[in-house]
């Protein structure tokens, strides 16, 4: 790569030289974006940057600087080109294959792990539906050690990711990856003391006016079919028959979409329905009890 003339060789001349060619092309955390471009190439923390902000850069640094913003200016997401992202206390391993974990979902684990929590089990089993990148999985196994989860995707390369975050984790030992669509892999006696998922939930509609960074992950991971509750049908009929007495089904809800989702966990015979909002005060996640 021939480097441009004028950009400056300090860390701050590249921030202010990426920031704004970042904003030019509409991407509205530019400055966090080129914190984190450098955080990675120098392996430093953000705090190290702003303190060596007037050092001299490397040619290498730099060339992979550039590269990187040129990609990200065509809205190719960030956590694609750096190959990693942060999701609840984790840093994750993330590729094309797999939805980039949101903060949204961080309301969901942070609900799960209430439930683990208050259960007196001195074994607990979990399965995640459509795990991806195994953002939620990885999370909740972290959290305790006598959780024991499945992770199940329908993308054999998804879960090429999901055990990459795995084993990044020493979590292979208590975690079972299975491919298939939702609960169709699994026997009629296999049970959980959790099901949990964030499954596709963006509408035909919702396709059609995707945000650039959207147009580059999987769509099988983002259409949830005509009205996004394609899913959520499935799951509601059938987590019932795989959760142990008193078990709970968690999951992740679009904007507009938890009345009637929760509606059908109550038509269903499901016990102690709860929603919770996320920081825009969404009502994004859903929790349901099988009766015991």
């Amino acid at each position: 790569m021939i480097l441009e003339k004028g950009i400056g060789n300090t860390i701050h001349e590249l921030i202010l030289f990426g920031r704004e060619e970042l904003r030019q092309a509409g991407i509205e955390e530019a400055q966090q974006e080129c914190d984190r471009i450098l955080m990675k190439f120098l392996g430093c923390s953000r705090t190290e940057i702003y303190l060596k902000k007037h050092k001299l850069m490397k040619t290498e640094v730099k060339e992979n600087f550039l590269t990187v913003l040129e990609k990200r200016k065509r809205r190719i997401p960030l956590g694609y080109l750096l190959q990693e992202a942060d999701f609840w206390k984790e840093t994750l391993y993330v590729n094309e294959n797999c939805l980039i974990p949101r903060p949204e979902t961080e309301i969901l684990v942070e609900n799960v792990l209430q439930v683990i929590r208050g259960s007196k089990k001195e074994r607990f089993s979990f399965l995640d539906l459509g795990a991806g990148s195994g953002a939620i999985a990885v999370a909740i196994m972290n959290a305790f050690e006598a959780v024991y989860g499945t992770l199940s995707d329908i993308s054999e390369e998804a879960l090429k990711v999901a055990t990459k975050n795995l084993k990044k984790y020493s979590l292979t030992s208590r975690a079972k990856v299975v491919q298939g669509d939702l609960f169709e892999p699994f026997s009629n006696d296999e049970k959980w003391d959790l099901i949990v998922s964030n499954p596709p939930y963006l509408t035909s509609w919702d396709m059609k006016k995707l945000q650039p960074e959207l147009t580059f992950e999987p769509k099988e991971a983002l259409d949830g079919g005509i009205d996004g509750l394609d899913f959520y049908q499935k799951i509601v009929s059938e987590a019932k028959g795989h959760l142990v007495p008193g078990g709970t089904v968690a999951v992740e809800v679009g904007q507009g979409q938890a009345d009637i989702v929760s509606k059908w966990f109550r038509e269903s015979g499901y016990d102690n329905i709860q929603l919770f909002k996320d920081y825009l005060q969404v009502q994004r996640v859903i929790m349901a009890q099988r009766n015991s």
